[in-house]
């Protein structure tokens, strides 16, 4: 749409001229009006209007002094003026001085749409051109800037600043790194929206880089507020696609050879775009992950520590086992703990996620053999792990996938902590169970938690487990597995330990209670025999 300004000192004929044309229709679109020459200028640099519909003869200031004086500061400005019959030799004299026609009062309907018609046809022609102009202006700048960041070694290039307009106090660099803009032409789409917004505004060049777009901005951004105000406007114009956007700034610099440090340092928080935790601009100074907290984790680990995906993925099978969804929570927390601060990288982070949910859900099958297919229909989240763009994606996706499996097993119980913890002892009687570990699925003291389970069973945690696990060792003898084969199935690596504990409580030691079972057995196959004499 053409903007339109209306100027003339009757009101009806303001009104008429609104009122009387579909200024829509032809491409136009009224935005003000004034009732007098100098209204007119005071308002001009304020419309900006494209076309201004002007009465010749005003009182104070007449339509052609308006002209005159809007010429000195807009060359390029067009001009309709109105004029009566009487004002004729006056109208053709400020055709003369550059108008672009003019209509006699009262206005014909037919006469202005004609004007406007011829008038349109101009400003198209120009709006082309001047943005064939500024493309290619836009262009070159940005080829200087690429070839300033790109292929500047030891300050072998060098730019005229103030040829290119870019004498500016300072200079930042903004990269935006981009995924999922499907293909080239969307991309391009994507590079004119960013162009009108800050190179035909003159705020500053947009260029292309590896992974996405840059910016070289001249005003600096250097807080927080207004790293998030640019980062919710960039989001804003490129709303419209299915995008993610990840932005950071380098510092603002004083002239222009000193740019690619602006960009080398708003590439390293790129480097760094996984651990973003915020949807703003990073600024080249922020922390994406908490230093602090990362160096007193390091300072209270021994040398060498690495964590224990194995530990982890046990904790996690756990939490899915006993069906509850703040169990999870927290191991998911604990890995974040553990893993991010020792690895760092987007790659390494993801791989030992991967490797203990992978750990956790395999195990959580073997135990479920009934909830095979359940299991399998999550085994996505593997995959899911590789396609997030941050951890905090990561994190949501895996909270999602876990809870929404707890929900598909039955999860979450509402029994008792000591009742869940009796249930999984004895679903779980091979597992290296501690009090410790289950302490911290349960997130109690682990001193505490004994003794609230000694309190409800009357045995110590330790007593309970070898009970249970003797009771299954009986339930696979029985079953004609062999002692060592029974040991290891129960939890016991060393057979003699296991010996001993089942004497302890079985009062036999296991091979003489396999004996008598399996004597006890044949005994009672003979007997129907007997029963069959006459």
């Amino acid at each position: 749409m053409y903007k339109v300004f209306l100027v003339d000192d009757e009101p009806s004929i303001r009104e008429g001229l609104t009122t009387i044309i579909n200024w829509e229709e032809y491409g136009f679109e009224v935005i003000g009006t004034a009732a007098s020459g100098r209204e007119a200028i005071e308002r001009f640099d304020e419309l900006k209007p494209d076309l201004t519909i002007i009465d010749i003869r005003m009182p104070g200031m007449t339509g052609l002094d308006v002209i005159e004086e809007v010429r000195q500061h807009h060359a390029d400005a067009h001009f309709l003026i109105l004029s009566g019959y009487a004002d004729f030799d006056y109208a053709k004299k400020a055709i003369s001085f550059g108008v672009d026609g003019y209509l006699l009062k009262p206005v014909d309907e037919e006469e202005i749409i004609s004007e406007l018609q011829r008038i349109s046809v101009v400003l198209t022609r120009e709006r082309e051109t001047s943005a064939r102009h500024a493309g290619e202006d836009t262009a070159y700048r940005e080829h200087q800037i690429e070839a300033l960041l790109f292929d500047n070694h030891e300050g072998a290039v060098t730019i005229q600043e103030d040829v290119l307009g870019l004498k500016w106090p300072q200079y930042q660099i903004i990269l935006l790194e981009i995924h999922a803009a499907p293909d080239l032409q969307r991309g391009s789409a994507l590079k004119r929206k960013l162009v009108e917004a800050f190179d035909q505004q003159q705020r500053g060049i947009v260029f292309s880089f590896h992974s996405g777009l840059g910016l070289l901005h001249k005003e600096p951004i250097i807080s927080i507020d207004g790293a998030r105000n640019v980062h919710d406007e960039l989001r804003s114009l490129l709303g419209e696609w299915n995008i993610h956007m990840y932005v950071a700034a380098g510092q603002p610099v004083p002239s222009t050879a000193e740019i690619s440090k602006s960009y080398r340092q708003a590439n390293a928080m790129l480097a760094d775009r996984f651990l973003f935790s915020e949807e703003r601009m990073m600024l080249w100074n922020d922390q994406v992950i908490g230093e602090n907290h990362i160096h007193s984790i390091e300072d209270s680990r021994p040398d060498g520590y690495e964590p224990d995906e194995a530990e982890l993925a046990d904790k996690l099978y756990y939490a899915l086992d006993i069906r509850s969804h703040e169990s999870v929570m927290r191991v998911l927390g604990e890995m974040q703990d553990r893993i991010v601060p020792y690895h760092r990288t987007e790659q390494a982070i993801k791989t030992a996620f991967s490797q203990t949910f992978s750990l956790a859900i395999n195990k959580l099958a073997a135990a479920n053999q009934q909830m095979q297919s359940i299991l399998q229909e999550h085994s996505m989240l593997i995959t899911e792990v590789y396609h997030q763009h941050t951890l905090r994606d990561l994190q949501v996706m895996a909270a999602e996938h876990l809870n929404r499996l707890i929900q598909r097993m039955g999860g979450g119980s509402t029994d008792t902590v000591l009742k869940q913890m009796i249930e999984f002892i004895r679903r779980n009687p091979g597992e290296n169970l501690k009090l410790e570990v289950l302490s911290d699925v349960f997130n109690y003291n682990s001193s505490y938690l004994g003794k609230l389970f000694k309190n409800h069973t009357g045995e110590s945690f330790n007593a309970f487990l070898d009970k249970v696990r003797m009771e299954k060792a009986k339930e696979l003898l029985n079953e004609g597995l062999k002692v060592h084969q029974v040991a290891a199935r129960v939890g016991y690596a060393n057979v003699d330990y296991f010996h001993g504990k089942f004497r302890k409580y079985v009062g036999e030691s296991p091979s003489a209670y396999k004996h008598a079972r399996e004597h006890t057995k044949l005994q009672s196959k003979e007997k129907p025999g007997e029963n069959t004499r006459e």
